[in-house]
């Protein structure tokens, strides 16, 4: 491409050049052949801390050798003859980390003329971005303070990279008003974030009311929502009941299992939502109430609305701010602690001195937690109760952890019929790499897939002869 110039005198066109170069806030600097500075701008000087005088005439190779900088980037393009960019540092009262990028320039018989090079100090940016890291980090430790020294009465135990970002965002969302419907498999502790959220919310000191939706008979679930007037209906109290809803003023009402409220029902808590009113049972006054309401699923509310099972309306009220609790095997980092944890709740419940052994812990972490948090609080407390010595072994394991196998450890494709011989020397092929792999030794491997020491060694030899 030809480039056309304004002003066809030389010494007009050298002007501007100049002061190009002159205004460029990054580093310029042009060297000849061999790699000797012919012309450097005041930027370089700025971000090198030499003089211009210093490096006119001189070779790169003078600054690589002086320590100055670490490396040369003109050397580079002269050895390959192509446009070439590196990361330098240069040496000063601190060190500068730049982006230098150098470009052949040709004459007409294709020999390298000029190498023109522009350097981008990155030092700065290299610097905030540590510091950004540095205060991040810092914002993970100051909320995981935050939550260890607000602890709902349950505790929460998190470990896991997993827990402690889903602890920042509750706690995030703690501090606004809106609707909370969280969402998990049955036993993660849905309760027990909710309260966190109210331990945590500008509401704390209003009142935490719970009710579990599939728990209550559906026949009986409208007057605990909504409470009654005396003679209400036949077997009402005389002297009338307040329901769920009035009782969680100024607080928090927590619906656990949403997914189970009945269809007649979800219009009425749908207009309480959207008015902040409701009529008690057999009432004809209106009553206001103000609760924040946190609702709770183990089910897909999306999937229960495409089959008609949930109402449409109620589900995008309640999906204000979705919360998802991992379950527990995408959290092993916490099943540890989390065992620690309730061993030490049951022995002082039940006044014993029991401990886990190793092996045992080992179970726990390999186990796949279907009932999650629930279920394992559930084993500590038997194992605590049914255990005959203070040690609790394997040997006290339900069968369901002692032989669980994870179906996804032993997982082969296979893509066509084969001979179940060849299906199985592939197994076993690749179980032995993994091994070497995994293992320092074959006495290692020995142990860990039970087969002799004599066998592995047999066998590693046969794969790496057909390798």
């Amino acid at each position: 491409m030809d480039y056309q110039f304004d002003h066809p005198d030389v010494s007009v066109v050298k002007e501007q050049l100049e002061m190009i170069l002159k205004c460029s806030y990054d580093g310029i600097y042009i060297t000849d052949a061999q790699g000797v500075f012919q012309i450097v701008n005041s930027g370089l000087e700025r971000i090198t801390s030499l003089k211009k005088e210093e490096l006119v005439g001189k070779s790169v190779r003078y600054l690589v050798d002086n320590g100055i900088i670490n490396t040369s980037v003109v050397e580079r393009v002269l050895a390959s003859k192509q446009c070439v960019t590196v990361t330098q540092h240069i040496k000063g009262i601190i060190v500068k980390e730049v982006i230098t990028t150098a470009t052949p320039i040709f004459d007409q018989e294709g020999n390298i003329r000029y190498v023109v090079a522009n350097l981008r100090d990155m030092t700065d940016l290299v610097y905030l971005q540590k510091e950004f890291d540095r205060l991040q980090g810092l914002s993970r430790q100051y909320y995981s303070e935050l939550i260890k020294e607000k602890r709902v009465k349950e505790d929460i135990v998190a470990e896991s990279d997993e827990m402690i970002r889903f602890l920042q965002l509750a706690l995030r969302i703690a501090h606004f008003d809106s609707t909370v419907l969280l969402e998990g498999e049955s036993g993660v502790g849905k309760e027990v974030i909710s309260r966190f959220i109210h331990e945590m919310s500008e509401r704390n000191r209003g009142p935490f009311v719970s009710i579990n939706c599939a728990a209550v008979p559906e026949a009986l679930l409208e007057s605990e929502l909504f409470g009654y007037e005396a003679g209400a209906f036949t077997g009402a109290r005389r002297e009338g009941k307040a329901g769920v809803l009035a009782l969680a003023e100024e607080g928090i009402l927590f619906l656990d299992e949403i997914n189970s409220m009945p269809l007649s029902l979800q219009g009425k808590v749908l207009r309480v939502i959207e008015t902040g009113e409701f009529m008690p049972i057999g009432s004809t006054r209106t009553v206001k109430v103000n609760f924040r309401l946190i609702a709770a699923t183990n089910q897909s509310l999306e999937e229960l609305v495409d089959r008609k099972l949930f109402r449409q309306d109620l589900f995008f009220r309640l999906h204000v701010v979705p919360l998802k609790i991992p379950p527990l095997r995408e959290r092993r980092k916490d099943i540890i602690p989390m065992a620690l944890h309730y061993l030490a709740y049951y022995n002082k419940k039940y006044n014993t001195n029991k401990e886990i052994e190793t092996s045992v812990m080992a179970y726990f972490e390999r186990y796949h937690w279907p009932g999650n948090v629930r279920e394992l609080k559930n084993l500590v407390e038997r194992l605590v109760v049914l255990s005959a010595d203070d040690l609790i072994r394997e040997r006290d394991l339900p069968d369901e952890i002692l032989y669980f196998r994870n179906s996804e450890q032993y997982q082969i494709i296979v893509r066509d019929l084969v001979p179940l011989s060849e299906l199985l020397d592939e197994a076993e092929k690749q179980l032995l790499k993994m091994a070497e792999i995994q293992c320092d030794s074959t006495r290692e491997i020995s142990k860990r897939i039970g087969i002799s020491q004599t066998s592995v060694v047999r066998k590693l030899k046969k794969i790496h002869m057909e390798s």
